[in-house]
């Protein structure tokens, strides 16, 4: 099993949406879980709407998660988990860090670099990706942004996720598989490919 965890200590930057379609992406031929650790349980509320996917209740109990019987275990993390994150990161296979396309967005981005490579120490076969996500039509990376992700040391991922009306739409539809924007299921697809190239499956 492989534990892909979703993470950035700002809110809205989509984890939840990613999970959530990410989760679906996968689940078209993997067997897959997920664990939302929001008390807010965003993701649980609509868990019966979800085909292929297994919900688990989170105790704080991470110890347990190691030997789940899935392909893939999805942990969405809400703002505020700040201090669990170097636990979750430990027994992590794979970090996304999504990052809006901003200049305080990508700053923001650095406590969570520094928690990943404290935890590259203890699991050097974790690996973490930063990926650009509601990304505006026509919105360039610019050279400061670039220069600060650079400076952190941030490894930045090849896809982008588009700000698209579907995405926003896709806790009502249950993802943007169940949808017509071909764009967006590219968008997830293209994500979730590189996020197992990264891991090498």
């Amino acid at each position: 099993m492989k534990i892909i965890t979703i993470a950035h200590q700002k809110g809205g930057v989509g984890k939840t949406t990613l999970t959530l379609n990410l989760a679906a992406c996968f689940a078209q031929g993997l067997n897959v879980g997920v664990l939302d650790t929001d008390l807010q349980g965003s993701l649980s509320g609509i868990q019966e709407d979800l085909d292929g996917i297994t919900f688990l209740p989170y105790d704080g109990q991470l110890n347990r998660l190691t030997d789940q019987p899935f392909d893939i275990l999805i942990i969405d993390t809400p703002p505020y988990l700040t201090n669990q994150l170097p636990d979750l990161f430990t027994i992590s296979d794979f970090v996304l860090v999504p990052s809006k396309v901003g200049f305080f967005d990508v700053m923001a981005i650095k406590a969570t670099i520094e928690f990943l490579k404290q935890a590259q120490q203890q699991r050097p076969q974790l690996k973490y990706g930063v990926v650009l996500n509601m990304v505006k039509p026509r919105t360039a990376l610019n050279k400061s942004v670039q220069e600060i992700l650079n400076d952190y040391g941030a490894i930045l991922l090849t896809t982008t996720v588009s700000d698209r009306v579907s995405y926003t739409r896709s806790a009502i539809t249950s993802g943007v598989f169940n949808g017509d924007d071909e764009k967006a299921k590219e968008e997830i697809t293209s994500l979730a490919d590189e996020i197992l190239t990264t891991l090498g499956l």
